[in-house]
């Protein structure tokens, strides 16, 4: 799949608006071979866990910040450019909040 490939599925699922704001990172490696795999950059992979908030999200988020993968900054960054109700902005603050102070 290329990233224009990619990017009509994100624009097709009307998730995103703008794909300009989400970052993919290629990969291809023994793992992928001998196809090239897309993932999301970490802190938006971690908005996305924050918002689905189930037991697992929130583990795996806890892991990456205890492992100084993500920014608390550029989550909040990422976190205001997302398009979700203000309840739900709210609880995804307190989460990642919550997050840090481990």
């Amino acid at each position: 799949m290329t990233r224009a490939q990619l990017e009509h599925i994100i624009r097709a699922s009307g998730t995103i608006s703008d794909v300009e704001d989400l970052i993919v990172v290629g990969i291809n490696n023994e793992n992928t071979r001998p196809a090239r795999g897309w993932c999301l950059e970490v802190h938006d992979l971690a908005i996305a866990k924050f918002v689905a908030g189930r037991e697992k999200d929130l583990d795996f988020n806890a892991a990456l910040v205890r492992h100084g993968m993500v920014d608390r900054n550029v989550l909040e960054q990422r976190l205001a450019a997302t398009q979700i109700g203000s309840e739900i902005r709210a609880l995804v603050h307190s989460r990642i909040a919550r997050c840090f102070a481990k």
